[in-house]
């Protein structure tokens, strides 16, 4: 099924550097779980959503490839890849390690400042779960789990952080519907922020762990389901 272009959610762009915006923009909503698994993004609808010709599109589209966070599809059209549990479990593993220790790392590197951005995105998570603003606590949700890792490591360890999410992303939407989930999650955000706040960094990774774990829980449950109606049908 093709992405209709106005449900994108993409911004109009100026005309330099845009290849870069939009490809930055896509990346982010990937990371954010604004696209669901097997959706396919064309060139020309993109093109559309975002005002532009298709050349910087598809070269956007290219790098994200490369990145595997899209691969080739029916039709040879570029969508957004599946998981399967062998695959899930070993991201979820590598995230587990990886965002562990970015936390650790951003723990002493957190202000008050940060802190308080933290509670404050917690806040949009609430107010986006209230209200059934999926796109939104998606979008709040990416963000919580940045502005950590980000005061952790601008190279490396974060690259690493987002190529996982990259894959993870698209899955994340299929929870958010999930009432019971969502508000388990943000159980385990406030108290993340809470062990931050005091300088915990190991419940703080410990919070990191249970937030990931619990999401492959779920995701697991909803893969075997997933799995079993096709192969039924």
């Amino acid at each position: 099924m093709d992405w209709p272009a106005d449900s994108s959610g993409l911004e109009t762009v100026e005309r330099a550097t845009l290849q870069e915006q939009i490809y930055r923009q896509l990346r982010d909503r990937i990371m954010s779980g604004f696209f669901q698994p097997g959706q396919a993004l064309s060139t020309r609808s993109v093109a559309e959503a975002v005002g532009v010709s298709v050349m910087p599109v598809r070269d956007a589209l290219r790098r994200l490839e490369v990145e595997n966070a899209l691969v080739v599809g029916h039709n040879r059209a570029l969508e957004i890849p599946r998981l399967d549990t062998e695959t899930l479990n070993e991201i979820s593993a590598t995230r587990i390690a990886l965002e562990g220790l970015a936390v650790e790392r951003a723990q002493p590197a957190l202000g008050q400042a940060d802190i308080g951005a933290l509670e404050d995105i917690c806040a949009q998570m609430t107010e986006s779960i209230r209200s059934g603003d999926t796109d939104g606590y998606l979008a709040a949700n990416w963000a919580f789990h940045s502005r950590i890792y980000r005061c952790a490591s601008d190279g490396i360890l974060l690259s690493f952080i987002e190529s996982l999410w990259l894959r993870m992303g698209p899955y994340f939407r299929l929870t958010a519907g999930d009432r019971a989930h969502l508000d388990n999650a943000m159980i385990i955000h406030h108290d993340i922020v809470q062990a931050l706040e005091k300088g915990d960094a190991a419940s703080a990774r410990s919070g990191i762990v249970a937030d990931i774990e619990a999401a492959v829980h779920d995701l697991s449950d909803w893969l075997a389901s997933d799995t079993g109606s096709a192969a039924a049908s």
